[in-house]
């Protein structure tokens, strides 16, 4: 699972260095709480997003859901949380101490930059591991990847209640 803030260059200039400094803590806080609840392992952190491993895709996708439905919960409660991008894909990977590398986490990563704000992107193989979610989701789409010679077909996660 990548995640990643949208427009937070924007977002920074808006706000200043120190409110970002105060935003990025709790955006931090909540999603690294929300990884821990779902046993995801933290691979590496990017500033405004992270890289997140899980045993069971499934773990992966209560995990993004979650995150949104945490996110949307403050902006109604205090008016505003950064909107956040997920892509999740499930692939064999190489671990190199804490992180990971392979063609997977190449695929993971564009598909998270290729979803929209809100929007939590998953491939096919985390669907199919996935089974029984009990979330609906949209119809296929296929995108191509840079650097990815087939098409990636994808689905987006309904995660509102």
């Amino acid at each position: 699972m990548f995640t990643d803030i949208v427009t937070s260059t924007d977002l920074v200039g808006l706000i200043g260095d120190d409110a970002w400094s105060e935003l990025l803590r709790w955006h931090d806080r909540e999603l690294r709480a929300a990884f821990v609840q779902h046993r995801g392992e933290e691979a590496s952190h990017t500033g405004d997003g992270f890289f997140v491993a899980f045993e069971r895709a499934s773990d992966g996708l209560e995990c993004a859901v979650e995150i949104q439905r945490r996110l949307a919960r403050h902006r109604r409660e205090h008016g505003f949380a950064p909107w956040v991008r997920i892509g999740l894909h499930r692939d064999d990977a190489v671990r190199q101490g804490r992180t990971y590398s392979g063609r997977g986490v190449h695929i993971a990563a564009r598909v998270a930059a290729a979803a929209a704000s809100e929007e939590i992107l998953v491939t096919a193989p985390v669907l199919e591991e996935a089974a029984r979610t009990r979330f609906s989701q949209s119809e296929p789409r296929v995108l191509t990847l840079k650097g990815v010679p087939a098409p990636v077909e994808v689905r987006t996660i309904h995660w509102r209640s």
